[in-house]
Order: structure tokens, then sequence, then C-alpha cells
């Protein structure tokens, strides 16, 4: 579904602020309401729930990353790429983020910045088990249905991405990392997974992704 005019215009006007100001999150159950649209295929609808919770809480990373999704899994990866740097502005500690905008410079071919972002990301997470439990990417070993494999994202070359930059992450600093990310956060990043969802063309690529809840 197209975007309306005045959708387009609020985004940009929204990615075009200042980012010296990024109003404090709060809770919001329109976050978790997108985020169910989007893993259910109901980008449209999601898009919509993402953008009015910018219109509330400008800066909003939860919205920007959210919103970056829809923009990769619809081939826009410089927009997503625009998303993922002005949620960065609002919380540069959360893995997800950082995984989500590596996996998008992945897309474009760019590898010297998505190891670089990729290895931010794992700092982060605390582990190679965590970035892809954030990820959504099942266990390495399990079964694939074959009717479902086609998705945007290549799962192999994601997964092999993230293996490469753990084997170039000393062990410490991605503890240290994780302990950064807890103390600041007071919790630990969390990862949207919905056993099943799927988006509208029929492959599995929201769910390897980082949802911001």
């Amino acid at each position: 579904m197209r975007r309306t005019g005045t959708a387009w215009i609020t985004v940009a006007l929204l990615l075009s602020a200042s980012p010296r100001f990024v109003a404090a999150e709060t809770s919001d159950p329109r976050g978790e309401y997108g985020v169910t649209l989007a893993v259910g295929g109901e980008d449209a609808r999601a898009e919509s729930v993402f953008v009015s919770m910018l219109s509330h809480t400008r800066g909003d990373s939860r919205a920007l990353n959210n919103l970056g999704n829809l923009r990769l899994l619809r081939g826009e990866t410089g927009v997503a790429l625009a998303f993922y740097d002005r949620a960065l502005r609002g919380d540069s500690l959360d893995a997800g983020i950082h995984l989500n905008r590596a996996t998008a410079l992945m897309m474009i071919g760019d590898e010297a910045r998505a190891r670089q972002s990729f290895a931010i990301g794992l700092r982060l997470a605390g582990s190679l088990e965590r970035a892809q439990a954030l990820m959504g990417l099942p266990p390495e070993k399990q079964p694939t249905d074959r009717a479902a494999r086609k998705t945007v994202i290549d799962t192999e070359q994601l997964r092999a991405m993230l293996q490469k930059a753990a084997s170039a992450v000393p062990k410490d600093s991605v503890s240290s990392g994780q302990t950064a990310k807890a103390d600041a956060a007071g919790k630990q990043p969390s990862a949207w997974r919905s056993a099943g969802a799927r988006s509208s063309d029929g492959s599995e690529a929201p769910q390897l992704l980082y949802w911001k809840h």
C-alpha cells in the first residue's frame, strides 16, 4: 500500500528534527500493538501506529527503529538507515538497533561498516547467542520449512556476519558491553518473537529483525 503525501511529510519533518531534543520514552501500548501488526504482515497499519507515536513523542527510538524495519523490509534501505541513525541518537546503548543498522548495511554491500555495527551490537548484547536471539535467528541446526524460505534478508549471510564479528570481538569487551547496557537501561534488551508470524508476501523476514517495544 502506498503512503499518503501527508504521512511522507510527517516522517520527513520528524526525521529532520533537531537531534538535541529527544523526549523521554514512556510506556505506550501503541508500540506493542504496532509490532504485533508489523510481524503479522499489516505493515501499513503498523506504520501509521509508529508515526502516531512520533507525533506524540518526538525522537522515540522505539518508533524510529520499527519504522526503519518496515522500510528495510520494503527494500528502502537508505531510508531504513536514516531511521536507525535517528533511533540511535535516542538510545545509543540498544544492541538491537545497532544490529538492525548492521543488517541494512550488509544488504547494500557495505561490508566494512556492517562489520563495525555488528561488532558494536555484539558487545552491547553480551554474546553471540544473545545477539542472534535479538535478531530472531533460529538455532543453526533447526530444520527450515522450505515453503517459507523466501526472505528479504539472507538468513545464512546474517548468521555468518554475526559469527565473523563475534570472532573479532575480544571476550572481555563483549562482557563489559553487556554490563554497560544493563547498567544504563536497568534491564536486558528484549526481542519480539512471534512463532508463525509472516509478512504479507509470505516471507519470514520480520522475524529476522529486532523490534523495539
